[in-house]
């Protein structure tokens, strides 16, 4: 699976950082909530705990998927 960040933003009355990524999963099935938030948590070495994924919408025709993820301070 490999991650590319479309768009990043800080958050800071919330607390959270606000991520939109491009999942490429090569011929695979989408990949799960906890498939998704386990890559994210070694990416930018988080707990999973402070990890929301909003969605994850599979792109129709290709093996790409687009995700909407919020990971907070505290």
């Amino acid at each position: 699976m490999e991650i590319k960040i479309i768009q990043e933003k800080n958050n800071p009355l919330l607390k959270r950082k606000e991520l939109l990524l491009e999942i490429d999963h090569n011929n695979k099935a989408t990949p799960s909530r906890e498939e998704l938030a386990n890559e994210i948590s070694k990416m930018f070495n988080v707990e999973k705990e402070k990890i929301v994924i909003d969605y994850i919408l599979s792109i129709r025709g290709y093996s790409k998927s687009k995700a909407k993820i919020k990971i907070y301070e505290k």
